[in-house]
């Protein structure tokens, strides 16, 4: 059983906020936009709820095992949360983009139909 769960899940969201910090960074620097503070706060967000999510699912499967978790299996959670909080945070940013664009794209108009040829 964990001693401190809420310690344990905190660190899981901590994770979860470096992972989607550091996507935002990384599509922030390849962009060469201008800075956007409410998309670096959405990678955060989804990085936070990301972390959490998997913070408490991790606690509950812990304890639920006999056998104390090792330092070695938290330290390792932890790196799979932040890799899965950086790709979470890539689809959910690509998602919005594919959507947007799509949105943005005027549907094609119909073949205007043209009168057929006059026999001579």
């Amino acid at each position: 059983m964990i001693e401190e769960p809420v310690g344990v899940v905190i660190g899981f969201v901590i994770a979860g906020i470096a992972g989607g910090f550091l996507s935002s960074w990384m599509s922030f620097n390849a962009s060469g936009e201008k800075f956007d503070s409410r998309k670096h706060g959405n990678a955060l967000i989804t990085g936070a709820l990301s972390g959490m999510t998997i913070g408490i699912a991790a606690v509950a499967k812990m304890d639920q095992q006999p056998e104390q978790p090792t330092a070695a299996d938290i330290a390792l959670l932890l790196f799979i949360t932040f890799l899965a909080a950086t790709g979470i945070d890539r689809l959910r940013s690509n998602g919005s983009k594919m959507v947007t664009r799509h949105a943005e794209q005027p549907a094609a108009a119909p073949a205007a139909a043209t009168p057929p040829p006059k026999p001579e």
